[in-house]
């Protein structure tokens, strides 16, 4: 089976830094800040020095609408966590000969600029991005697959995750005015079929323009208020007003599931894909971890643009290496 993996990228913004003074005792040349922090060198694998620059485009390719996010160092550390992880991939990937087409990048380029047409992309970025995905396939990804006893044998074992409550399909009308409703609900319980047309002319709600349609709603998901009174509702009956810090409200239900239980054929798909994705973490972080022991790095915490946090505890690091905490790290 044909599978197509996500390139994993991410994106950063940046923070000017000082300039240097001249060497010479007359006044100092002008020096760009942004130029001089963009130079600044933040990572080195073996011979390969990488820049804030370097880190700046490689956010750009895949997440240029949020480029100019500022104020979230948390968030950006992560971001270059992955950075680092994906500039060691590239790495070995160019000492294993691992190529790229010009036809590849031009689709991708086309596909890319097909979501944002002023994006401008260096083919180049493009292809080291390319690179580390073929390389992932070829050997972290190589031959892992979900068979479909793994799936039976998931479902078996969770059989509490596929039980579904009871559930409605509920509509709404909500509007501000009490007396305003109850005219409302008057002229509906004379026209029960109006519901609808009356929800597009008259309610306030965010689903108005689709005739009051909430969707489906699981008992126990529901404000207290609201649940008691929609789950007693029978198909297409009206109910009281209902008040709520948003407005005054009524509404319908148009289906009742009971409680049951999911069959397996219904999430098959989904219980394929989650343990699909696990055995990838598993792979991607076990295949970084040895690449690591290959590879000398440095990372230069101190040159970053931005103040490096750690990661918290809890956070899956097969997802987010902290490599603030790699031996290779010279705050270590």
């Amino acid at each position: 089976m044909k599978k197509k993996w996500p390139v994993i990228l991410v994106f950063l913004l940046f923070l000017p830094q000082c300039s240097k003074q001249s060497k010479s005792g007359q006044a100092p040349s002008p020096v760009n800040p942004v130029l001089a922090s963009e130079n600044k060198v933040i990572l080195t694998i073996a011979d390969v020095r990488l820049t804030n620059r370097d880190l700046k485009n490689f956010i750009k390719l895949q997440y240029a609408d949020i480029f100019e996010q500022k104020n979230n160092d948390k968030l950006i550390s992560r971001l270059f966590d992955v950075f680092c992880e994906q500039r060691i991939i590239l790495f070995k990937a160019n000492q294993d000969g691992t190529q790229v087409g010009d036809d590849e990048i031009t689709s991708y380029l086309s596909e890319a600029q097909s979501r944002r047409q002023d994006l401008e992309i260096d083919p180049e970025l493009i292809r080291n991005a390319l690179k580390v995905q073929k390389y992932l396939l070829a050997n972290a990804y190589k031959n892992i697959e979900v068979s479909d006893s793994e799936v039976a044998g998931y479902y078996e074992a969770n059989l509490k995750e596929f039980q579904k409550n009871e559930e409605i399909q509920l509509f709404q009308i909500m509007v501000k005015d009490r007396e305003k409703l109850l005219a409302v609900r008057s002229e509906i319980l004379n026209q029960p079929s109006r519901f609808e047309e009356i929800a597009r002319r008259e309610s306030v709600s965010p689903e108005a323009a689709s005739g009051g349609a909430m969707g489906f709603f699981e008992k126990g998901v529901l404000p207290q208020e609201m649940e008691e009174v929609v789950f007693s509702l029978k198909v297409n009956e009206i109910s009281p007003i209902v008040e709520s810090p948003y407005g005054f409200h009524l509404f319908k239900i148009t289906q009742k599931k009971k409680s049951r239980r999911l069959l397996l054929a219904a999430v098959k798909d989904e219980i394929k894909s989650k343990l699909l994705s696990a055995k990838l973490s598993v792979a991607y972080g076990e295949f970084l971890q040895r690449l690591k022991t290959e590879v000398p790095v440095r990372i230069d915490l101190k040159n970053l643009y931005f103040t490096y946090i750690k990661s918290d505890p809890g956070v899956n690091q097969d997802e987010s290496k902290n490599f603030s905490d790699s031996s290779n790290s010279p705050d270590n």
